[in-house]
C-alpha cells in the first residue's frame, strides 16, 4: 500500500491505504442511482442488468485478486482498535484487512494462511467467472514480516490458533474475512487431516477455527444468515458455512453488526463481532422413573447467559413499516435510560463482588432438579 500522512494518534491518513475502496466507490459512484435501487427490479431489462452484471463482475474479480473479497472502510478501525490484538485466520495472498488495519490505525495483528501465494484469489474456470491474474505477494513470507511493527504474515491454518502457544496465550480477537469462499482441506500433517479420505478432508475452514480457538472473540465479515440477495446461496450466504454460521451462534452472543459503507451490487456484507456466552446446563429427571435413575440417564437442557449490556436490541423495522414503532420509541428511551442505572449499578456489584465469587466453587451442573424441561 502506497505512502500516508500521519495523525495525531499514530496511525496514518487511510486515503492512501485503501485502493480496494476508491476503486470500488468510483465505479458505484458512476452507476445512475436507478441501477442500484432497482438491480434485481423487472424495473431494469435484461440488457441493462447484464451489461452492469459483466462490467461489475470484470471490475469484480480484478479487485479480488489484487486485494480482498470485501472492503474496509474507516469507521470499522475503531472496532479493530477496540478489540486487538488480532489474529486472522485466511487472510490471503494479499492479507489486505492485516495490512489496512495495521498502516491505517496501527493494529496489532497477526495474519496466516494455508497459501500465502494463491489464498483468496479466484480460480480459473471457477463458479465466480474468469481466470485468476497472479499477483506477486509483497513481504508474504514469515522471514520478511516477522515482527515487523506489529504486523506479522505466516503460512498457516486453523490450527496454529491452539499449537502456537504464543497465539494461544496472547488471548488475540480472532478476525475471519470470507474465511470459507474456498475449499478448506486440513494439511496431511495436521491431526485433523490423519486418517482420512479426501472427501472428509474437505471442510470448513472457519468452523475448524472456533475448534482450535481458545479466545473469546471473534469478528467476522461477510454475509451471514438471512442476510443474502442470492436465492442459490440463501439462507447462508457466500462468505462461511452454515456449520459455521450454527456454531458460532450457538456458542457465542452477537454484540455488533453493522453494514459495509460499499458492497457489490449482489452482496450484503457486515462486520459482526461475537462473544464466547457463559453456559449453564441443567438437569432433569422425571420423578418415579426409577429406571431411566439407575441407567443415569437425564433430560439436558443447555442455556447461555447474555449479560444485559451486551443484548442486541430487538426492534427492527424497514422504512415502510418505520411508524409501527414510532409510539414505542418514548418508552424506550425511558427504559434505556432508566436502566442505564441499573446496569450500571449490577456492575458496581459485580465487581465488588469478584474477589469473592470467583473463590467460590460453581454450580454443580450435574445437579438433578425434579421435573421435565420445556
Amino acid at each position: 500500500m502506497g505512502k500516508s500522512k500521519k495523525r495525531k494518534d499514530g496511525s496514518s491518513n487511510s486515503t492512501d491505504n485503501n485502493p480496494l475502496l476508491t476503486a470500488q466507490q468510483n465505479y458505484l459512484k458512476s452507476l445512475p442511482s436507478t441501477i442500484k435501487a432497482d438491480f434485481f427490479s423487472s424495473k431494469l431489462t435484461p440488457e441493462e442488468r447484464a451489461k452492469v452484471w459483466e462490467e461489475q463482475a470484470d471490475l469484480g474479480e480484478s479487485l479480488v485478486n489484487s486485494y480482498s473479497w470485501a472492503t474496509p472502510d474507516d469507521r470499522l478501525l475503531k472496532v479493530f482498535q477496540h478489540f486487538a490484538p488480532i489474529v486472522e485466520v485466511g487472510c490471503g495472498a494479499n492479507a489486505y484487512w492485516a495490512r489496512w488495519m495495521h498502516d491505517v490505525g496501527g493494529v496489532d495483528v497477526v495474519a496466516f494462511d494455508v497459501s500465502l501465494e494463491e489464498g483468496g484469489k479466484i480460480a480459473a474456470g471457477s463458479g465466480d467467472g474468469g481466470k485468476s491474474k497472479k499477483k506477486k505477494n509483497k513481504g508474504g513470507s514469515d522471514a520478511n514480516n516477522n515482527g515487523r511493527g506489529g504486523l506479522i504474515i505466516r503460512q498457516g491454518g486453523p490450527e496454529v490458533l491452539s499449537s502456537d502457544d504464543e497465539i494461544r496465550e496472547s488471548n488475540r480477537a480472532l478476525f475471519l474475512c470470507y474465511p470459507d469462499e474456498e475449499e478448506y482441506r486440513p494439511s496431511p500433517d495436521n491431526e485433523e487431516g490423519e486418517d482420512m479420505d479426501d472427501e472428509a478432508k474437505t471442510a470448513s475452514m472457519a468452523a475448524a477455527c472456533l475448534d482450535h480457538y481458545t479466545g473469546d472473540t471473534v469478528i467476522h465479515v461477510g454475509e451471514l444468515y438471512g442476510d443474502t440477495v442470492s436465492l442459490d446461496q440463501a439462507p447462508w450466504g457466500r462468505s462461511s458455512s452454515n456449520e459455521f454460521q450454527e456454531r458460532l451462534a450457538g456458542e457465542y452472543h452477537c454484540i455488533l453488526k453493522m453494514k459495509l459503507e460499499n458492497n457489490w451490487l449482489h452482496v450484503r456484507d457486515t462486520l459482526s463481532v461475537w462473544k464466547r456466552s457463559e453456559t449453564c446446563c441443567m438437569v432433569f429427571e422425571e420423578e418415579g422413573d426409577q429406571e431411566e435413575e439407575e441407567d443415569g440417564s437425564a433430560d439436558e437442557v443447555h442455556y447461555k447467559h447474555i449479560p444485559s449490556d451486551e443484548v442486541l436490541p430487538t426492534d427492527l423495522a424497514a422504512p415502510c413499516v418505520a411508524h409501527l414503532l414510532k409510539n414505542n420509541n418514548k418508552a424506550l428511551v425511558k427504559r434505556t435510560k432508566g436502566n442505564e442505572g441499573s446496569v450500571a449499578g449490577e456492575e458496581r456489584k459485580r465487581k465488588k463482588k469478584k474477589t469473592t465469587s470467583e473463590s467460590k466453587p460453581s454450580p454443580n451442573a450435574d445437579s438433578v432438579i425434579p421435573g421435565s424441561a420445556w
